[in-house]
């Protein structure tokens, strides 16, 4: 009796050894290898991957710029739905290499079955969470609104897929585009630097502290909303834009709507009686610039202070 009480005993710690085994890990899926690396993301939080992600699923237009400067399309699930709108991405091309597409919907990004989740800081928190709670890898990085930033940004994600070598060489590539641009900038005199101001369909924007702030820094032009103190992304008065007296507006490209005619919404704006007295008015100096340019957290900012550049000093950088 004894010796057959202790054969069942036996028998059930075995099965429950077994048992232990297979919920720990779905059957047929082999453990994860030795090794791996660790990355810590914006918040603080450490990932620990087991090897360089093969499933990559991309939350925002610019992380899918990054990401497919950085891996092969093969390593990469899903961008973002954005990614295909040739007013807004910078790699209409390069995305058809990914079969992909995805929205913010944690059901959605959980059906893709993904190794790495790619998600900004602007993003519900409350959806990084959900994501984690299932299981998945996801690295939160700080929304970009500078170049500093935007390098920065590069970097980070270069580390988490496990090419810092890829990253630091975009990283180069937009210094040295930068110091060339720089360079012409220099010999213009102070007396010829030019003014301008952002327009969108809202009129007057892009105050200290945005992307178009930092561009106009680059570029060798002065923000006229920073001027009279508009912060980040706030709107300027029709009275504000005639105390500026810009030598630019700069003219919206794109909205999400899509319905926009921008040649019309230019031609009101060219008309419009109450601007006559501004300087870039009168000399019909209304420019568009691609807002997949201005809009830009990736390595295509670059781009946008070029054109940019290019607007404001045909005689330095040759005709835009």
């Amino acid at each position: 009796m004894k010796r057959r009480l202790c054969s069942l005993l036996l028998l059930a710690a075995w099965t429950a050894l077994l048992l232990g085994g297979c919920f720990g890990r779905p059957l047929g899926q082999p453990e994860k290898p030795a090794g791996g690396y660790e990355v810590k993301d914006s918040t603080g939080y450490v990932l620990r991957l087991p090897q360089k992600p093969q499933r990559i699923v991309s939350l925002s237009i610019g992380t899918d710029e990054i990401l497919l400067a950085l891996v092969p399309a093969e390593r990469i699930a899903a961008l973002t739905y954005w990614v295909d709108d040739g007013g807004i991405s910078n790699v209409t091309e390069e995305a058809k290499g990914v079969p992909g597409r995805v929205k913010a919907s944690a059901e959605t990004i959980l059906g893709l079955q993904p190794d790495l989740v790619i998600i900004p800081d602007w993003q519900p928190a409350e959806l990084v969470q959900i994501l984690r709670d299932a299981g998945l890898a996801v690295y939160v990085y700080n929304g970009a609104t500078t170049v500093e930033q935007i390098k920065q940004a590069i970097a980070g994600i270069a580390r988490v897929v496990g090419e810092e070598a890829a990253g630091a060489r975009v990283a180069a590539q937009m210094d040295s585009e930068l110091a060339v641009i720089g360079e012409t900038v220099r010999q213009i005199p102070a007396g010829e630097r030019q003014v301008a101001v952002r327009f969108t369909l809202m009129g007057g924007s892009g105050g200290r502290g945005s992307t178009f702030d930092d561009i106009c820094r680059y570029a060798g032009v002065e923000n006229g909303a920073a001027m009279v103190g508009l912060d980040g992304d706030g709107s300027l008065s029709k009275e504000q834009i005639i105390a500026i007296n810009p030598d630019l507006l700069i003219m919206p490209t794109w909205d999400f709507s899509g319905q926009t005619d921008m040649q019309q919404f230019k031609k009101a704006v060219q008309e419009d009686p109450a601007l006559q007295p501004v300087k870039a008015v009168r000399q019909q100096r209304l420019i568009f610039i691609s807002d997949r340019y201005l809009y830009c957290s990736s390595q295509y900012i670059v781009q946008g202070v070029r054109a940019l550049a290019e607007a404001a000093y045909p005689k330095y950088f040759g005709p835009p």
